[in-house]
């Protein structure tokens, strides 16, 4: 059997990952390569945010979600993946084999610890949510953890943000903080404890930035990171 066409796939479903839908990231075409070798492995993996956002903050809590286009992608190409997707509105409605929804407000420690305690070891973990630092950086210190050794853990849409930032603690540009650690291998997150940083900073085994100067933005631009685990 040949292999799917990530991009499209993407673009028939309706996600702009691919190369044709909304702001085209094409982030497709860094993911086929990444994971075609453990493509038919059974395996449990996470995407955060899971429908197009609002600028509205406060309207997210009472969305309810209607379509998870990416999940649906995933689920096809990794035909044997545990598939959990996470948002703050509720998607739990949505109903899919090998699909399961858990509600997560990125801003929350406990919720994202809370997140981390109940899941097993994770393969993947995508995290195309608020695009704001704050969480960004939040969630990745809390979630890291628990991906898998030869895992990846991928930050999408470094090249934006969201109303919300305004109201968050206030941190470096993500892509500010992956490029520093490209050059020092040292995790400048303010939030965090020294212990921490270490862990993370030690962790990480390698990072792939994928640049592009598509979707959305006029400049050639850091727009998605994936780190490797040790």
């Amino acid at each position: 059997m040949s292999a799917p066409n990530l991009t499209k796939l993407a673009n028939a479903l309706g996600t702009d990952k691919g190369d044709a839908v909304l702001y085209a990231h094409g982030y497709t075409k860094f993911y086929s390569f990444m994971f075609e070798e453990f493509r038919h492995e059974p395996f449990t993996m996470v995407e955060i945010g899971l429908q197009q956002g609002c600028l509205d903050p406060d309207a997210l809590l009472t969305r309810k979600g209607e379509d998870i286009p990416s999940i649906k992608m995933w689920l096809e190409f990794f035909p044997r993946a545990d598939v959990i997707g996470c948002d703050i509105s509720d998607f739990s409605t949505i109903k899919m084999n090998r699909f399961r929804f858990e509600r997560l407000d990125m801003g929350d420690p406990a919720a994202l610890e809370r997140l981390a305690s109940l899941l097993p070891p994770v393969r993947i973990i995508v995290e195309d949510a608020s695009h704001a630092a704050y969480h960004q950086q939040l969630a990745l210190a809390k979630l890291f953890p628990i991906v898998q050794p030869g895992g990846f853990y991928i930050i999408e849409d470094l090249h934006t943000t969201h109303p919300i930032t305004e109201r968050l603690p206030s941190c470096s540009p993500t892509a500010a903080v992956v490029e520093k650690f490209t050059r020092t291998r040292q995790i400048e997150i303010p939030f965090l404890s020294g212990i921490e940083r270490r862990n993370l900073e030690t962790s990480i085994r390698k990072t792939f930035i994928h640049w592009n100067d598509k979707g959305g933005v006029d400049r050639w631009a850091m727009k998605m990171v994936a780190f490797e685990k040790y």
